[in-house]
Parts: structure tokens; C-alpha cells; sequence
């Protein structure tokens, strides 16, 4: 579904441009869990956002679903990243003056919908916010939530569209501890029920281990556990 051939990725600089990622290869499977763990400045942000088509890769190839993200255009790299990827990032980035239901809601608003798939897209961000206990919060703002709470809204907003890949960067990464288990437990569920593959960034092994399979990114390559 997802395959990476020698990625790599470097950014200009004086006296000489600085390699972040080199020769990267990777075969991410439809429902897989994968985990990528490594030290801050590793380069596991920038691996995920060019996984997602946030950024492209300074030689190498990217395919999802076949089709080669490096050659889209960026309103054509737009419209496959809306419909096919989710993210979720450390911090929520959910609006202030929306509700958590009007949070939830906004990447559909990228496609024209009929009054009947309006209806039947609400009914899916509800059905969500059920399934992640956030139900009550629906007409709630996000500076009413904990933490915790907002970090549910943003995987909720980053399923509603229904994507084949959900990319987690250190979504656990400002909670305290019991807060980021059950945000683990909860994405692994969704994991199950949506048959989303799933690819989280963490420093955090115990977090790693739960998933299918590991790999270590460090010194600009990606090795599996």
C-alpha cells in the first residue's frame, strides 16, 4: 500500500547541505501497525510527513496506493493526501473557536458533498466520537477538553475521511502517562475496526513494542528491531 525506495532527504545549508535521511526503503502493508523510534533530531518527523506527501523526498521514490506522490502535482498530492492519509501530531492543532464536532468535520470539507453524504459524513463523526467516549463533547470547544480529550478529537478527525494510512507523530508525547496509554490502546483499537494501517514516531519503546513491527531510525537510516 505504502513503499518508500531509497529515500532520501537533505536540506540546503552553507558550507554544505545537511543529510537528514538516506536511502530509506520501507513496505508498509494495508491494517500493519509500525512503530519508529529514535532520537530527537533523527529525522522520524520529516519521514512521516513525507510518507503523508507534507514534504517530498530529495531523491527516491514514494507510492501509495501505485501512484508515485513525488510526480503528483500538489493540488493532485492535495487531493490524494485528503482522501487516503490521516495524521495525528503531538500537539492537537484543533481550532479554538470550533467545536469539537466542527473540528472533526473539516477535512471533509475539502470535496463537495449532497445534502445525503453531509448527512451520512456527520453520522460517521459521531459514530467516532462514540466509539472514542467523546460523544458528550460533540458542542463543546476544544479549551473546555483535557488533553487527553483533544488528542481523541484530532484521531477522530484524522479517521473521519475513512484513509488507508494514519501517521502519528508522537501523538503520546505531551501526555502524562495513563493519559498516553489509553491513547495507545485507542489508536490500536482503531486500528482493528477501521483496518487502517497505522505508523507512529515515538521515543517511547514500551509504546513501540505494542506494534507489529519496529524499526530504529537513527544516523540517517532505518533499521527493523
Amino acid at each position: 500500500m505504502l513503499e518508500l525506495f531509497e529515500v532520501s532527504k537533505s536540506y540546503p545549508a552553507q558550507p554544505k547541505e545537511v543529510k537528514v535521511l538516506s536511502k530509506i526503503n520501507l513496505r508498509i502493508e494495508p491494517a500493519q501497525t509500525v512503530s519508529i523510534v529514535g532520537p530527537s533530531g533523527s529525522g522520524k518527523t520529516t519521514l512521516l510527513n513525507m510518507m503523508g506527501g507534507l514534504d517530498r523526498p530529495t531523491s527516491g521514490k514514494i507510492k501509495l496506493n501505485q501512484k508515485n506522490m513525488a510526480s503528483l502535482k500538489n493540488t493532485e498530492l492535495a487531493r490524494l493526501r485528503n482522501q487516503h492519509v490521516g495524521f495525528v501530531f503531538q500537539l492537537h492543532y484543533l481550532l479554538a473557536q470550533c467545536t469539537v464536532l466542527e473540528n472533526v468535520l473539516l477535512p471533509t470539507l475539502a470535496t463537495t458533498q449532497t445534502a445525503t453524504e453531509q448527512k451520512q459524513t456527520r453520522k460517521r463523526a459521531m459514530d467516532l466520537l462514540e466509539r472514542t467516549q467523546m460523544t458528550q463533547y460533540a458542542d463543546s470547544y476544544p479549551g473546555q477538553l483535557s488533553g487527553g480529550q483533544r488528542q481523541r478529537v484530532a484521531v477522530v478527525r484524522a479517521l473521519v475521511n475513512r484513509p488507508d494510512i494514519l501517521l502519528a507523530d508522537e501523538p503520546t508525547g505531551s501526555l502524562d502517562a495513563d493519559t498516553a496509554g489509553q491513547l495507545t490502546e485507542l489508536l490500536l483499537e482503531l486500528n482493528q475496526s477501521e483496518s487502517v494501517a497505522l505508523v507512529i514516531a515515538t521515543h517511547s519503546r514500551r509504546l513501540a513494542r505494542k506494534t507489529q513491527r519496529q524499526f530504529n531510525l537513527d544516523h540517517q537510516r532505518l533499521t527493523e528491531l
